[in-house]
């Protein structure tokens, strides 16, 4: 593809042609754990170059910031279940750890553990054993779909003291098993975790059958758990892979003395889901190329096409313009940045993240976190008064994009995004439903909030937003009382740790700081956040629950209360 030199001006043809080609079929998705991510990462740097920007990695006199993460997930060679046969009988599911197994086998009805509504694990004990248990819900209720998700099925059979689990399809009709990479996650989730036929059930159910105890079940939401007399062994055996991936990150150095060591950054992340995967709301189109040219070719293009415009702009401060690697893992590429920053954070007067700008709809523009700093109200209001977008504006914003990583290191951010649609994390976010003009309406409003914060004499000043976040993924309903750490996305290996504690929650109240790194809930290991957010879930507002931290190589024990979400 031609790269096109800078300009003064917003080209929404070079900015779509440049979608075009992230969100093209050669690409393959830009999934973290495939080359193509590297195919764009290089596209990037050469259409910064083009631009006229100079390498902001002055360490190595480069374009990238290079980390390492787990991106993905693989089949190892020693996956068995003795007396079945492997991809016939069983196969493992993405979402298990490795490890052997042996132990009587328990059935669990569907793996729910949701008192007093409904109890699969209630009056069995399946401490050391391997359960057996439906995949879905009892009657395919849907009132049961926060319960029913499969990870949530495995930390609910690890908490209850089982040793492996095995699942088994509920629709008598389909007896295929589940494709490994459909539910692969990069956490250790702490359990082996097989997918069997229902054939394996019902041999190990003899002589009892499966049809018979999932229809009493379904019938009126019986208990029919049982400890059965079946033995079994196996061993699952997972791989999961990490490999270097690279943020890009090019500037346009101030022309003041006095500014230019002060930095505005322009950020966007530039991976998506590859071939689908976990993440993908298309699971049935598993294989197929997630192009992603919304999430987020949009925003990376808008940051390419910044660079051009900006290029011979004057301005006072570094424009430092960065395409992150890694968001679709949780945020990986800013959290790498702000722990080992190209620029320091104390420098960095604001951070502008553009996600999903490119399907603007009847001119409704969403921008997120404008309490972070006293003076964004009002230039965004300044600045938008002559465009034709109605902008929907939030204190906050949502957890879900690399703003976060700056705001929880105390830099004023802006969220700029265009709001979510049909085709978000399915093949069918293709470049052909991007509207160009309002995303480059979109650009020119980013351009004059930048240059307006250049103009300031005083850097703005953070502020921390009591108000708090919206959860991942929307609604906060299925995610249990309010606790009021916020997790460091780029560190959460062997615990959970907090890059804030809100003011006033109840994790604030009981002595609880930023930094902190939860290792146990009421005396149950905490490894990740899976295993925290299914503690937080099972809990109900009014508990008490004793929380074990480590804060600077000791051990620290709160009691914390928790309360309803405001």
């Amino acid at each position: 593809m031609a790269i096109l030199a800078g300009t003064n001006e917003i080209s929404p043809q070079r900015y779509l042609d440049n979608v075009k080609y992230l969100a093209s079929d050669e690409l393959k998705g830009r999934g973290n754990d495939e080359p193509e991510l590297d195919k764009a990462a290089h596209f990037i740097e050469a259409q910064f170059k083009a631009c006229g920007l100079q390498p902001a990695n002055s360490a190595n006199g480069t374009y990238f910031q290079k980390y390492s993460a787990i991106v993905g997930v693989e089949m190892g060679q020693g996956n068995r279940l003795a007396g079945y046969t492997f991809g016939k009988d069983f196969s493992p599911l993405g979402i298990s750890d490795s490890g052997k197994f042996s132990g009587t086998v328990a059935f669990a009805g569907y793996g729910i553990s949701w008192p007093p509504h409904y109890d699969d694990y209630a009056g069995i004990d399946v401490t050391g054993k391997v359960v057996l248990a439906l995949r879905g819900t009892p009657n395919q209720s849907k009132g049961f779909s926060t319960k029913a998700a499969l990870v949530e099925k495995v930390l609910t059979a690890k908490a209850k003291g089982a040793v492996a689990l095995l699942l088994v399809n509920s629709e008598s009709s389909d007896d295929r098993l589940r494709s490994f990479q459909s539910d692969a996650v990069i956490e250790h989730l702490g359990l082996p975790v097989f997918h069997v036929t229902r054939r394996v059930a019902d041999k190990l159910l003899s002589p009892a059958r499966l049809e018979d105890l999932q229809a009493a079940i379904d019938k009126d939401f019986s208990n029919h758990s049982v400890v059965l007399t079946s033995r079994v062994v196996g061993e699952a055996d997972i791989v999961r892979r990490s490999r270097g991936i690279a943020n890009v990150a090019g500037e346009l150095p101030g022309s003041d003395a006095h500014l230019k060591d002060q930095t505005i950054i322009f950020g966007a992340h530039y991976d998506h889901l590859g071939l689908g995967g976990r993440d993908s709301l298309a699971p049935d189109q598993f294989g197929q190329i997630h192009h992603g040219a919304d999430d987020n070719a949009s925003g990376t293009a808008g940051v390419i096409e910044l660079a051009c415009a900006l290029r011979n702009v004057p301005h006072r401060r570094t424009l430092v313009f960065l395409a992150f690697s890694g968001e679709e893992l949780g945020l990986f590429g800013s959290a790498a940045y702000v722990k080992s920053p190209l620029v320091p954070l104390e420098k960095t007067e604001a951070m502008l993240n553009m996600d999903m700008i490119g399907r603007v709809k009847d001119h409704k523009l969403f921008i997120g976190d404008v309490g972070t700093a006293a003076e964004f109200q009002s230039i965004l209001e300044e600045e938008a008064k002559d465009s034709n977008l109605k902008i929907e504006y939030s204190k906050t914003g949502t957890d879900s994009s690399d703003h976060l990583s700056f705001a929880l290191k105390q830099v004023p951010s802006l969220f700029f995004f265009s709001g979510l649609h049909a085709d978000y994390h399915k093949p069918s976010d293709t470049w052909d439903k991007i509207d160009a003009q309002s995303a480059a309406e979109v650009l020119r409003l980013v351009e004059r909030v930048a240059l307006h914060l250049d103009k300031l004499a005083d850097a703005p000043k953070f502020v921390k937003v009591q108000e708090p976040p919206r959860p991942v993924g929307g609604g906060g309903g299925g995610y249990g009382p309010w606790f009021g750490s916020i997790p460091d996305m780029g560190d959460s290996e062997n615990g959970v740790k907090f890059a804030d504690v809100r003011a006033g929650s109840p994790a604030e109240k009981a002595g609880l700081k930023a930094g902190d790194v939860m290792v146990a809930w009421n005396g149950r290991a905490i490894k990740n956040l899976y295993d925290f957010t299914h503690e937080l879930q099972d809990s109900k507002v009014g508990d008490k629950v004793t929380v074990t931290v480590m804060r600077g190589g000791a051990k620290v024990t709160a009691e914390v209360t928790l309360m309803a979400r405001p």
